[in-house]
């Protein structure tokens, strides 16, 4: 059996069906976060009688979508041949918002399937059961998504098999003023699964789905042009006689005093949504945050870096010599070490956002950042992909899904991948140190000047991508303006349990993806940097010096050359030289393109690319050292340390203004439906990235 999990954004269904399911999710207290199905069973051990598979749709406000994330779930129900149509659905609703959800509900129960309401007790109310069953018609059961009280009930009610709505729950004929006037017999015969109700609905609706035939558009058309309406007042006449279906049944079912939660919640947002004070609260968090991720993740890091060099070390001493030992050591652990020595950092980053989501917060910064966003041609509901971009761009594109209106969303998915998302934070973390000093700056000296230089690094990501909006806009016609109705969820103190959870699977992700492509690459890397056109023999011809009646620096410079020789014999030596005339002008020498070329499978991978094409012969080093080290070595051509500030400093913004990676490259194609706006852009941020990194290295060196 499949049921169907169906309610308005921000209900709880994500967090029952992880309850459920033993999935995870992603979950946070605003709306928006489940654009696309998600399917898994119920745990086993919850039901031993029978296989019950849940698929959570995303939330809507009613079975009128007017974004494509909500037109996923109107399909799913809708659609015959869905791969996710439901035998059944389960209606949750939030207690706290239970009169607000009828309107939903009642749409749904209209279609006649066999079903379930679920009202999520997560905040104090007072409702009755009894009355709410009576008045829909079907079984009504209380549940805590959060703490699972309830759901064995519910569990026991799917397994028998859900029943079909019994209660009036249909609007009466003369609520539809224009059913008596058009015909539907035909329109019916082509979509009998729908069934009256449904067909009444699709018909209100203002949007053509696109799974229907050529013949069914036509009839669906005739019906529409026969009522003698337009779709928005066919849905207004619905929405007044479904409002009093909706008093009538809140009147007999709800407590009159409302939570103390709101009136908390109010006060609260008085202070924190203010015109003015609000963003100066948001700027502020954001940029403790980024004091943190400096400040708290050091001791951390440094276990890693030391763990990492004394596991390489080990490897080497115990392993025979040989090329797979140097692969072993010189490749993937090389690389993989450029890769986990940054997860404190970003599971602090990934913590914080967390929390942030699941108080509440993020959902009135949309609200805070409608009024100017308008002004750049975006609209409110833009700031959660914008702001989701600081994890992830692919997500984050998803979610524009959204914004209702086409031409907010192309420019919000075309912004996105300026937005620094956690693939790029290594790259930072690892450069900011050839830029700014590790010291204690301000008033007291509590701040991290690091953290200062983090926290600039994504204000300018995030104000080269609006700026790149308000351009943008000036170009693309106008179009008809859409209206920024959003509901706030009351706030709650986060679950330290749930951000945990969360914390872990970013962090996690991070490892697993970072670490599978890293894998590869050091492994092309390596082979690349020890082999030539005549194969492995020709890059041990280069023989290593043998200098002993010198000095110390001497010989270590001895050894340097060396390495750059044989660098040079190698492919990867010839690929960079092949390139180094496009990149020499970023002040950047062939290896560091090759690095640079790796880092648009993942742009994670760039540290970790560095780590294995600079490797020091038979030295075992950490992060930490090879950042001394390329400080102090120097290109051979140039005779300017391999990276200045100057340098680091281009590189930096060369990845605040380029396409992140391939993979955003195919989910903005999927989403926008054309090649041609992914490979335009990928190409633009691109050429804009190479020419603004020549500018800075060109005014710093």
């Amino acid at each position: 059996m499949k049921y169907a999990l169906i309610g308005n954004p921000n209900c709880g269904k994500t967090s029952l069906f992880n309850l459920l399911t033993g999935s995870r999710a992603k979950v946070a207290n605003l709306p928006g976060v489940t654009v696309e199905p998600v399917v898994a069973e119920v745990k086993p051990s919850l039901t031993p009688d029978g296989r019950i598979s849940l698929v959570d749709l995303p939330g809507t406000y009613s079975m009128y979508p007017k974004a494509p994330d909500e037109a996923v779930t109107r399909d799913a129900l809708f659609n015959p041949e869905h791969p996710h149509r439901p035998d059944g659905v389960v209606l949750v609703l939030d207690a706290a918002n239970l009169k607000r959800n009828l309107y939903l509900t009642l749409q749904v129960l209209e279609l006649g399937m066999p079903s379930v309401v679920v009202v999520n007790e997560t905040a104090p109310t007072s409702w009755s059961r009894s009355a709410l069953e009576e008045a829909l018609g079907c079984p009504v059961l209380a549940v805590h998504a959060l703490k699972g009280t309830g759901t064995k009930a519910l569990l026991e009610v799917m397994s028998d098999g859900l029943p079909r709505p019994s209660g009036e729950t249909r609007l009466d004929p003369g609520a539809r003023g224009w059913r008596t006037r058009v015909d539907l017999a035909s329109l019916n015969a082509a979509l009998p699964h729908l069934g009256a109700a449904g067909v009444e609905l699709l018909v209100t609706s203002g949007e053509t789905p696109e799974w229907l035939s050529r013949d069914n558009v036509d009839a669906l058309e005739a019906a529409r042009a026969a009522t003698g309406c337009g779709s928005a007042e066919l849905q207004l006449g619905e929405a007044a006689h479904r409002s009093r279906q909706v008093r009538e049944i809140a009147t007999r079912t709800l407590g009159q005093n409302p939570p103390a939660s709101r009136s908390i919640t109010a006060r609260i947002d008085r202070v924190l949504t203010h015109r003015f004070a609000g963003l100066l609260i948001l700027m502020g968090i954001f940029f403790l945050i980024f004091q943190a991720v400096y400040s708290w993740a050091t001791w951390p890091m440094d276990l890693i870096d030391a763990g990492m060099a004394s596991l390489m070390e080990a490897c080497r001493s115990a392993l025979p010599s040989g090329w797979w030992t140097d692969l072993l050591v010189d490749g993937l652990l090389a690389g993989l070490g450029g890769v986990v020595i940054f997860v404190p950092q970003i599971a602090l980053l990934f913590g914080a956002i967390a929390a942030l989501e699941e108080s509440g917060y993020m959902t009135r910064v949309a609200f805070m950042n409608d009024r100017w966003l308008r002004a750049l041609g975006l609209d409110g509901r833009s700031a959660i992909p914008l702001l989701g971009g600081f994890a992830c761009a692919i997500p984050a594109i998803l979610g524009a899904r959204t914004i209702p209106g086409k031409r907010e969303r192309l420019l919000t998915i075309l912004i996105t991948p300026w937005m620094t998302c956690s693939a790029r934070l290594p790259v930072y973390l690892f450069l900011i140190g050839f830029v700014v000093p590790s010291q204690p700056w301000g008033p007291g000296g509590w701040l991290n000047l690091q953290g200062v230089f983090l926290f600039g690094i994504y204000a300018a990501g995030l104000f080269a991508g609006l700026m790149m909006a308000w351009i943008l806009n000036k170009g693309i016609p106008a179009s008809a303006p859409t209206h920024f109705l959003q509901e706030w969820p009351p706030y709650r103190v986060p679950s330290m349990k749930r951000t945990l959870e969360q914390v872990w699977m970013q962090a996690r992700g991070f490892v697993e993806g970072a670490g599978k492509v890293i894998v590869v690459v050091s492994i092309i890397l390596w082979v690349l940097s020890n082999t030539a056109p005549g194969g492995f023999g020709e890059v041990d011809d280069v023989h290593q010096p043998r200098v002993e009646a010198v000095s110390g620096a001497e010989q270590e410079q001895a050894e340097r050359d060396w390495q750059a020789a044989r660098m040079d014999a190698s492919w990867s030596g010839r690929l960079g030289a092949f390139i180094e005339p496009v990149i020499a002008p970023l002040g950047y020498d062939g290896r560091m393109g090759v690095a640079l070329i790796a880092s648009f499978a993942a742009r994670e991978v760039f540290v970790g690319t560095m780590a294995t094409l600079y490797a020091a012969p038979d030295s075992d080093e950490g992060i930490g050292q090879l950042k001394e080290r390329l400080a102090t070595e120097r290109n051979p051509k140039t005779g300017q340390p391999i990276l200045t500030a100057a340098t680091a400093m281009s590189l930096i913004v060369f990845y605040m203004l380029a396409m992140q990676c391939i993979s955003t490259i195919a989910i903005v194609r999927q989403e926008l439906g054309s090649w041609n706006l992914a490979a335009m852009q990928a190409v633009g941020m691109t050429l804009l990235a190479y020419f603004a990194a020549w500018g800075t290295f060109a005014l710093l060196s």
